[in-house]
């Protein structure tokens, strides 16, 4: 690329666009000139085709500049919008539960025509207008000069990000084929409990039972603690999590209503390698993406210093700092109090600290199946929910107006827009008996989605700025709706005093998933020739690795794989750690709602949009990204 267009072709075409415009200032020409020339290839032209290119289109007159801004605004939003609802179409079968699955759906989900937009906008080199008039800017940059930026600033920056990877379309392609392949796998692997039997006989769990796997068995954990029986059904429900990691899970368990097996035994007709496939699938999609971005070669790269803005290290030392405080250790000494037994490695997912304890879930099933027979009900709860966490009735109508709710074949998720005229959607899972308390908690932390979607989307000021830092944030958001979930369903009349202990408790655990995520990524770069088998064992020396260093001197739980049983570990490629960073987020931004409604304050909050991660929790909450204000609560809830 460097033989094509150097420096001193860089430098004579900047001389020769200012001489034809010289309007032009030589520090932005240079800039703008410079950008382009990086993804400038031998196809696009030789030397003297790149100058003319850059003299016609650089934008240097008066006005000219904000019309060019106005016109690609306008485009851009019409097309990533049209696109991303091509893909929710097209995905609708896999992620709808609308009647069976059809082998179609397999392919339809598995197509991206968005992948070539890349190749089309470099082939009409609109993607080069954009790197001449507004080029990337540099993290490093964003960091040392956004503060000063004013809107207009921080939009174009945000649109110079665009297209600042030259991607074949056929690589893209591949990796929606390696995604959609995974997530498949992951949204249809059901476990059914009422079969499964030890040498004492069965579990007494419920007839007809169906759990997904990971959310719903971590759930039913949670769920058991206040049950007669319960410790027996969560040791088998974490064995069977185990099975499930280290392969050793029987094949007709998995989505086998009726079978009966033992989870505490590893069966030799197994599922073996099968999970790994599909994650080793989208590394090597990822593999092939990684030459085709010089400046951030790898996934762990791209997902830290491009989709997050937080560099690796400094996440990895804010879940570090987590895990090593003796708070760590305090905390599971009240959680021992609590349970009443020494722990067990599933107590990582213990919750009860509230003062007030937890209601019988099986009562809050029946208000949830009543309210809720079906997805549409929960849609048209919608505005009244809003109006419960403080939104006025206007503001309610107006998010309710742009949020659709689908029935869910896996867990739930929320689906965004990226056009004004698109609603965004939550898909939440309905038995046929209703929702029930579990699927009602996830709705609300889906529902938190929603609401931070259409702010920063139709409440925005500048479509380049939609969306808020990272998928942390959005999480945060998340997490806020969720933690009022009793709240909202009418079971309590205020907010529950936030329990810094719960909180502290549930962001060490996934704090730890992450870190096996971060660990296992950068075991298949380092080992980029490794099959299924390989990566197996990896994920399961990598999980129990990550439980010794930090969670067996806490717990007094010498060994454990649950750390490595997470499903967005498979389908969702180094998602893991938006998560604890969503709850050290969310804990700034109660803190900062103190005294408020959620209604009052979000708005504001999500309509800043998608400012560097730093600059927004300043402008939101007032500080900085950081462990301590949760461990200085931490260390003031614990018993004296």
């Amino acid at each position: 690329m460097a033989d094509i267009i150097n420096d001193h072709i860089i430098d004579r075409t900047v001389t020769r666009l200012c001489e034809a415009k010289p309007s032009a200032g030589r520090h932005e020409a240079l800039d703008g000139v410079r950008c382009a020339a990086g993804l400038w290839r031998p196809d696009d032209g030789d030397d003297a085709v790149f100058a003319d290119f850059c003299v016609r289109h650089f934008a240097a007159e008066e006005g000219e500049r904000e019309l060019l801004f106005e016109r690609l605004e306008g485009v851009f939003e019409k097309l990533y919008g049209s696109a991303l609802a091509v893909d929710v179409q097209l995905s609708w079968g896999v992620h709808v539960d609308k009647g069976p699955l059809l082998p179609v759906d397999d392919i339809l989900s598995a197509w991206s025509p968005a992948a070539h937009f890349a190749d089309d906008l470099y082939a009409n080199k609109l993607a080069f207008i954009i790197h001449l008039n507004f080029p990337y800017r540099t993290l490093e940059r964003k960091l040392k000069e956004g503060d000063g930026w004013n809107r207009q600033q921080w939009a174009e920056a945000r649109l110079g990000d665009m297209l600042a990877e030259r991607v074949p379309a056929t690589v893209n392609q591949a990796l929606a084929k390696a995604y959609a392949e995974a997530q498949t796998y992951i949204s249809t692997y059901n476990l059914y409990p009422a079969a499964w039997r030890s040498a004492a006989g069965d579990f007494g769990f419920a007839a007809g039972k169906r759990l997904l796997m990971h959310w719903n068995m971590r759930d039913e954990i949670k769920a058991q603690y206040p049950q007669a029986g319960g410790l027996a059904r969560q040791q088998a429900l974490a064995a069977a999590m185990e099975r499930v990691v280290d392969g050793s899970i029987p094949l007709a368990a998995i989505n086998g209503e009726g079978f009966a097996w033992d989870p505490f035994q590893s069966a030799a007709d197994n599922e073996a390698d099968r999970r790994y496939e599909p994650l080793l699938a989208i590394f090597r999609a990822q593999r092939g993406l990684d030459q085709w971005s010089p400046e951030h070669p790898s996934l762990v790269q791209r997902r830290f210093n491009v989709d997050r803005e937080i560099p690796e290290k400094e996440v990895e030392r804010l879940f570090h700092e987590l895990l090593t405080s003796p708070l760590l250790r305090e905390t599971a000494k009240v959680v021992a109090a609590r349970v009443g037994r020494p722990l067990e490695a599933f107590d990582i997912w213990f919750r009860a600290f509230e003062v007030a304890g937890a209601e019988d879930e099986a009562a809050l099933d029946a208000i949830c199946r009543q309210r809720y027979p079906d997805a549409r009900a929960f849609k048209a709860d919608i505005p009244r929910i809003l109006q419960v966490l403080g939104f006025d009735e206007a503001t309610a109508a107006w998010l309710a107006g742009r949020i659709e709710v689908d029935q869910a074949r896996g867990s739930g998720h929320a689906m965004p827009a990226a056009m004004r005229g698109e609603s965004v959607r939550l898909r939440t899972r309905v038995p046929a008996s209703g929702m029930d308390y579990k699927g009602f908690n996830i709705a609300c932390h889906e529902l938190g989605h929603n609401v931070e979607q259409v702010f920063s989307l139709h409440g925005i000021d500048q479509y380049f700025l939609a969306g808020v830092p990272n998928t942390a944030f959005t999480e945060a958001f998340a997490f806020v709706f969720q933690a009022r979930d009793r709240l909202i369903l009418g079971v309590d009349q205020a907010v529950r005093p936030a329990s810094p202990l719960k909180d502290y408790w549930e962001t060490c655990e996934i704090a730890g998933v992450a870190l096996v995520d971060m660990e296992l990524w950068r075991w298949l770069y380092a080992h980029p020739e490794a099959d299924a088998t390989g990566l197996r064992q990896a994920a399961i020396d990598t999980a129990r690795a990550v439980w010794k260093r930090y969670f067996a001197p806490a717990m007094d739980v010498p060994e454990s794989l649950l750390l490595g049983s997470y499903s967005h570990m498979i389908d969702s490629a180094l998602y893991l750690p938006d998560y604890p960073l969503g709850h050290l987020i969310a804990f700034q931004i109660e803190d900062a709602m103190r005294g408020h409604p959620v209604g009052e304050r979000m708005g504001k909050m999500c309509r800043l949009g998608r400012l560097t991660p730093g600059q927004w929790l300043q402008e939101a909450t007032g500080s900085g990204l950081s462990v301590q204000p949760m461990l200085k609560a931490v260390a003031a809830a614990l018993p004296k």
